[in-house]
C-alpha cells in the first residue's frame, strides 16, 4: 500500500493487518509442533513428498538429490533468496536458470517472456519458495507481482517448494492474513497481483471416475520444510 489509499484509512488498514498478523504469529509459534505434524500429514495425504531439514544447507542437499543432473528453473522469490539457496546451488554446480525480465525494454518483455515460458515448460524442475503452508488443508500459498511463481510451479514436471516451518498456519483464512501482511508496502493494492494455492500434484478424474495425477500441472511435488 502507499499514500494513494489515503491517510487515516490507510493507517487503520495497516494497523488492523499488523494486529491480525501479530496475533497469528504468536499462535503459530506457540503451536508450532502440532502445526508441523498436521502439515506433514495433510501434505503427504495430498500426494506431496515432504522432507523436514534443519537448515538451508540441508535443504540444498535435498534439492540436489531430487534434481540430480536435471535443470532447475526458478524465479525471483524472497523466501528462496532469504535462505541463500540460489547461491549455494550455484556454488555446487547445480544448473539453475532464473526468470528475471528486468533490464529489457517494455516492447521486448512480451517476446522474452514467451520464450522464457517455453523454456520453463521444458524444464524438469521448478523451484519456488512458499509464503504460507496451510496445515489443515495440505496446501501451499505462493504469491508474486509478475505471475512467474505460478508458471514455475505449474509447468515443469516436478515442483520443488521450500518453506520455513514458521510459515505454517492453520487455515486458508490465516494464509490470507499472511498475504495481506506481506503485501504491505509492496503494492498500491491490498494484495499482490498473483496468489496461487497449490494442493499437491495436479489431478483430475477420467470418464470412469479414476483419479489421474499430473494432467494440468506438475506430476510430482516435493515440499522441503526448513526448521532454522
Amino acid at each position: 500500500m502507499n499514500q494513494a489509499m489515503g491517510g487515516p484509512k490507510c493507517d487503520e488498514y495497516h494497523c488492523n493487518v499488523n494486529k491480525s498478523f501479530a496475533k497469528l504469529e504468536g499462535f503459530c509459534l506457540k503451536n508450532q509442533e502440532n502445526l508441523k505434524k498436521k502439515a506433514i500429514q495433510t501434505l503427504e495425504g495430498r500426494g506431496c513428498h515432504v522432507f523436514l531439514v534443519s537448515n538451508a544447507e540441508k535443504a540444498v542437499d535435498k534439492i540436489a538429490e531430487i534434481a540430480q543432473s536435471g535443470r532447475i528453473v526458478t524465479c525471483h522469490d524472497p523466501q528462496i533468496e532469504a535462505l541463500g539457496i540460489h547461491e549455494i546451488l550455484q556454488k555446487r554446480g547445480v544448473r539453475v536458470q532464473g526468470t528475471n525480465v528486468e533490464g529489457f525494454e517494455r516492447g521486448e518483455i512480451n517476446d522474452v517472456w514467451l520464450k522464457m515460458r517455453q523454456e520453463i515448460a521444458e524444464s524438469a524442475f521448478g523451484l519456488t519458495g512458499v509464503q504460507a503452508v496451510v496445515a489443515n488443508h495440505g496446501s501451499l500459498m505462493l504469491m508474486d507481482e509478475r505471475g512467474s511463481v505460478h508458471t514455475v510451479s505449474s509447468l515443469p514436471y516436478t515442483h520443488i517448494a521450500v518453506a520455513k516451518v514458521q510459515h505454517i498456519v492453520p487455515d486458508l483464512a490465516d494464509a490470507m492474513i499472511v498475504a495481506r501482511s506481506a503485501s504491505l508496502g509492496k503494492t498500491d493494492r491490498k494484495l499482490v497481483r498473483y496468489i496461487s494455492i497449490v494442493s499437491g500434484p495436479s489431478s483430475t478424474s477420467d470418464i470412469e471416475g479414476k483419479n489421474v495425477r499430473g494432467m494440468h500441472g506438475p506430476k510430482e511435488v516435493y515440499v522441503i520444510l526448513v526448521e532454522e
